[in-house]
This record gives C-alpha cells, structure tokens and sequence, in this order.
C-alpha cells in the first residue's frame, strides 16, 4: 500500500498489532502548565532512554502534546511550551529510545486539551441548558478543585481538521504508534450544533439515555474511522490506538466495539488504587480479551491516581496488578508522570523494574497459550441503563466466580455460546434478538437470575422454560431456607437483603431453595428491631431458586447483592448449583476464596497461575495490597486423576497428598504446569 492511498474500511476493520513482544510498557503523564517555567532544565534524553532499559521497558507512549494544550516539540500547529524555547524535547527521547530497541509511541489528547478550548470556544462541547461542558472534579470523579478540564467537541468539523494536521506534523518523526487520549462526551454534553445534526441524521431526537449513548457509541466509532484512515494515508504500519471508556454491553454492536474497529489493539486502564479498585479490570479483561485483538491493561505506579505527584504504591501490589494481567493473556503498562524539569524517580523506576524484570523471566512460560474459561457471562450491562449498577451485577458474577475457581468469559451477542457447557445469564442481562435466537439452538446448561433472560422491553425470551413470573416481591427483604430433600446442605433462614421477584415453577422444575417471607416490610408506623423483620413462613409458591437438570433460576439479584453486602451464604449456594450443572472446576477447587487460579492451555499442557495478593480496605478511600500472601496447608485439587505436578517457579514438583497436590511453602505468584493434561 503506497503511503498516500487511504485505507479501505474493509481493511480498516481487520488492523491489528501483536503486542507479543511489548509486555512491558509506560504510559509517561507530563500534563504540565505553560506557568511552570524550569520545563526539561534537567532533561538528558541519553541518561532517560537508559532508565528505560535497565527497568526492562520495551515500550512507551510519550507525549506529544498535552491536557493543557502544550506541545514538546516544534510545532507550526500547535503552540510549543514556553519554557522550551524552541527544544524538540519529543524528538530527543525518540532518537534514544530508538537506538536501544524501545517501542514509541506518541501520545496526543483531544476532548481535554485547555490552550484549543481558549482559543477557540466554538469547538468546545455544550450542555443542553446551552453553557460549556467543564469537568466539575478532579479526574478521580470525586474530589472537588477549581480548574476541571474543558470538553472540546471532537465532531466539529473545524477541529477534527486542526487535530489531522497535527497528528501529520508528528508523523514526520519516526514513532511506532499513536495513542490518542479523551475520546468522549461530557455526560451532559452532545448538544453542541454539530452533535444535534448527528442526532437527526442518526434518528436520536429522542431525548432518552439510551439515545445519548448510543449518540457517543457512533461518533466515537466515526471519529475513529476518519483519524485511522488519515493517519494509514501516511504511514499504514502506525498502531493506533483511542482512549476512552471501555463500555461493554450485551449488544455487541455498541459500545467499545464500535471504534475498536479502527484501532490496532485494546487497552484497558483499570487504575485499582483509583476509582476504579480492584474489581473492575477482571470483568474487563474477561470481556474484551476474548474480542481477537491484542490487549494491555494499564494500572499506574502511583499511591491513588492519574496526578499523584510524589505517590508511589508498595511493590506487592504493582506485582498483583501485572501478574493478574499476564496470567489473563494481556500485555502490561504502567503510568507514570515524568517532573516537569525531565528527570525520571529513580524509586519509580526501582519498583518497576523489580517487576517487569518477573514478567519477563514469566514470558516464555505463557508465550502461544490460550484461555480455557469453563463458563460465559451474558454481559448484564445495556445501553440507556445505570452502569453504576448493572456494573455491579458484573462485577459480582466474576468476583464470584474467581472465588469459586472458575475461570469464565464475559460475552455478548456476537459470541459463539456452543463453546461453553454453561452459560450465566446474570441480575440485568438483556436478550437481543440476535441473543434469542442463539439461545433457542443452546444446547448447554442454564443458569439465571432475576431479570437476566428478559428483552429490553421486560419479555423473558426464554420461553421454553417452564417459568411464570407474576411480578416483584412486595415483603423484603426476604430469607433463604435450602431444601435439603432436593441435596443442598442444611441451613437457617438466612436473610436476602434485596428485593426480588415472584416466580413460580411448572412441570419437572424442583424448588432447591425455599423463600421465606417477614412478617411485614417495614414502616415508618410498622417496624420491628434495628434494621430488618424477622423471618415469618414459606412462599410455598414462590421459590427463591428452583431447577432442574438442565437449569437453574435465582429470584433474586444474587450477583449485585454479592457485590453490595458481600453475601457469603448466597456464593455458597450458587457453588452448589453450578456443581449440579456443570461440576466442580477445572482445577482450584477448595483453595481459599483469596487465592486467583487461572488455567491456561498451550498445547496439551496445562498452566496454572496462582495469585495470593490481598487487598485491605485499611485506607478510607482505596484499597492497599502490602504484602504477599502465603500458600501454606493449601492443596490443589484437579476434577480428573493427575499424576505431576511441576512447579515452575521452583523448578521441583508438588508433593501429592490425598485429594491433590500440596502447595507447601511460597508467597505472592505459582506458576505450574501438568504436562500432557489434555492429550
């Protein structure tokens, strides 16, 4: 393909990079102001490509330009920093970063980007009540400051042209790749002239939640055609790649995949010590890395977040985050934010070369395996709903899961279901038509709950099943009582905190959970005890969970209330119904619900990763990892005979005991192997 011929949208759709070889990344910060006047005083490119190396980076995006609209290199386009004076401080850290073998690539932003928005207020973003879409906290969401940034329209004409020419002045450099950062709406933004125009032309003039994403979805998706185009128009090989929420929904036409089309890998930045915490990057990773493309998860060395100037987090905790990442198949990057005066901490670079080193030595162990999860996740996510919840649903499901040793896969309708021997349709899963239909040729096991199976205009799709549902609950919270008659252990009246549905069974479905109702749903005028009214009888008619061979169904949110009050009794039932259904797991079974277990196949072995790093919530605010976590007294357990089992971490093999294998001694990761476990 000559340099000047624009990429088809065929090809287009088929881009693709192999990060294969660049599991080790930075993402280098340097939103600096035009009012700090020491910019790059102690800058030696040589002394800063070095660094790199000897922390075992093989990649980094570094700035071009940045949020506050400053560019490191000089610029006819742009405006270059002040303090530079006319310095290429971009251009010197590409030519050092080049001699040593370090992937580059140029980090632009394009919504945040302050000297633009002055410039030119007729391309910033506009609310509804007609004035500027301004970010109202800090980038963590929560903390209140001045100076929020401003939101440009990244869909005016003007500005999409402004933001093409500059991306063809860096190109002029040798770099690797583009990251494009803050590809987004405001949320109460898309009323600028241009989105309106979009909005009639794309039959969104309703205004309705579900129309103002789907509004983003599809100018997202546009923008990210137009700039992949141009930029392939000059240099085909770049890798491009645009940040912006990873939204996922059970339609898999919508969401990140729209734009995905025109990017050559995925990201996921999942920072657990910010708003993120600990159990958002496992139902992203369970997701989009079984999308086909190569992907990374970006976690950050600081103590908090993004601008954590001075912050730096403990060593077990950097090991977590990039060991989990490794385990499920991706590559690595790790933010940082470089001083203005161009020096990079040598702390930082200590921690993180303490890890990459780990990762590398770990790379030959995964290198050409595959993910072998046991059990899909219909997304409980849809466009127009509250994702703040429907994205606690997920993160239940898989926080669940994890803690139960089984290794799963978040899909949507594009998947192929027949791949899995049970599917999970959880608390808020919508059935799209297309879902419908490939679950009417489902020859797999079932497992739902609540409103999971329903369409978007409340139908359950399901229809096969022998189910009537006669509407919500109106006495909660209720109690779970197991039918021990149907094999389920004995228990109390154990309390369900949310409300749920009323649902009854037909012909050859069996209750395997009774509920059990209050005496009164409590009132202002009828109350009884500090918080709850106690257990009064059973709703003969209205199980909470009932099932057969080939289904199981939850009345009840199980999944959100896992995630919401962390309800242990509600894991211990659903583990004895996904027993009935599919078994016991793969490989894991009886470890401490702390420990992560993740298999892997490459060729006819088996892998086994093992991850003991506890999170403490000892900070108000955000959650800590501090120490590794041993592996003492624990047995790992296999659902078939096993004779060996190598550890490679050590080099030796697992004592085997009666029922598995002893872990023995070790803190922090395992790393195992059962040769020929597949053949």
């Amino acid at each position: 393909m000559s340099s000047n011929t624009p990429i088809s949208t065929a090809l287009t759709k088929t881009i693709n990079v192999s990060l294969d070889q660049y599991q080790r990344q930075i993402h280098l910060d340097f939103h600096t102001s035009k009012y700090i006047e020491d910019v790059g005083r102690d800058f030696d490119a040589a002394a800063f490509a070095k660094r790199l190396k000897d922390a075992h980076v093989n990649m980094i995006n570094i700035f071009s330009k940045c949020h506050h609209g400053m560019s490191y290199y000089p610029t006819k386009v742009g405006t270059q920093h002040p303090a530079l004076n006319g310095r290429d401080m971009f251009g010197e850290m590409l030519t050092e970063l080049k001699k040593i073998g370090i992937r580059t690539c140029a980090y632009t932003t394009v919504v945040w980007e302050e000297h633009i928005a002055w410039l030119h207020p007729e391309w910033r973003q506009m609310k509804k009540n007609g004035t500027f879409a301004d970010l109202e906290t800090s980038a963590d969401g929560v903390t209140v400051q001045p100076a929020g940034w401003k939101f440009n329209n990244f869909m005016h004409p003007e500005y999409i042209a402004h933001i093409e020419t500059h991306l063809k002045e860096v190109m002029e450099y040798d770099i690797d790749g583009f990251w494009i950062d803050i590809i987004f709406l405001h949320p109460e933004g898309g009323w600028s002239p241009e989105f309106l125009k979009l909005r009639e032309k794309w039959g969104l003039m309703e205004d309705t939640p579900k129309n103002q994403t789907l509004l983003e979805n599809k100018a997202q998706e546009a923008f990210a055609k137009r700039i992949t185009e141009t930029i392939h128009s000059v240099k085909p090989g770049l890798s491009v790649f645009y940040n912006t929420p990873n939204n996922r929904y059970t339609d898999g036409s919508a969401g990140i995949m729209g734009k995905s089309d025109y990017q050559t890998h995925i990201e996921i930045e999942s920072l657990p010590s910010g708003f993120w915490g600990y159990y958002h990057f496992p139902r992203m990773a369970r997701h989009l890395s079984h999308k086909g493309k190569d992907w990374n998860s970006m976690t950050g060395k600081f103590q908090k977040m993004w601008g954590d100037f001075g912050g730096i987090k403990p060593q077990p905790a950097l090991e977590f985050e990039c060991f989990r990442t490794q385990a499920l198949g991706g590559a690595n990057n790790v933010g940082d934010q470089l001083h203005p005066r161009g020096v990079l901490d040598e702390e930082t670079y200590d921690l993180i070369g303490a890890v990459f080193s780990q990762v590398e030595e770990a790379e030959p162990f995964y290198r050409g395996s595959t993910s072998i999860p046991e059990i899909g996740v219909l997304c409980p996510n849809y466009m127009g709903r509250d994702e703040h919840e429907t994205g606690k649903s997920e993160e239940g499901v898989v926080l669940m899961l994890e803690e139960l040793h089984y290794d799963c896969a978040i899909l949507d309708d594009e998947a192929n279901l027949d791949a899995f021997n049970l599917l999970i349709l959880p608390d808020s899963s919508v059935i799209t038509d297309k879902m419908a239909k490939k679950l009417q040729n489902y020859k797999g096991k079932l497992l739902i709950s609540y409103k999971g199976g329903h369409s978007e205009a409340g139908d359950f799709k399901l229809d096969h099943l022998p189910l009537s549902f006669e509407g919500e609950v109106s006495l909660y919270p209720t109690y779970w009582q197991t039918n021990t008659d149907a094999g389920f252990e004995a228990t109390g009246e154990r309390v369900f905190y949310q409300q749920g549905l009323e649902v009854a069974g037909g012909d050859g479905v069996q209750t395997w959970v009774h509920r059990v109702l209050p005496y009164f749903k409590r009132s202002d005028l009828k109350y009884c005890s500090h918080f709850q009214t106690p257990p009064k009888e059973r709703d003969e008619r209205h199980p909470a969970l009932l099932g057969n061979d080939d289904f199981a169904y939850f009345s009840d949110p199980i999944f959100h209330e896992y995630r919401q009050s962390g309800n242990i009794f509600v894991k211990n039932i659903v583990r004895q119904t996904i027993e009935r259904l599919l078994g016991k797991p793969l490989v894991g079974e009886g470890l401490a619900s702390s420990i992560l277990s993740v298999p892997r196949r490459k060729g006819d072995d088996l892998l086994i990763t093992l991850l003991h790093y506890i999170p403490v919530r000892k900070a108000l605010d955000i959650d800590v990892i501090e120490n590794r976590s041993s592996f003492a007294d624990e047995v790992l357990r296999f659902n078939r005979d096993v004779d060996t089992v190598q550890d490679v971490s050590s080099g030796g093999t697992l004592d085997k005991v009666d029922g598995g294998f002893a872990l023995k001694n070790g803190r922090g990761r395992k790393l195992l192997k059962v040769e020929n476990f597949f053949s």
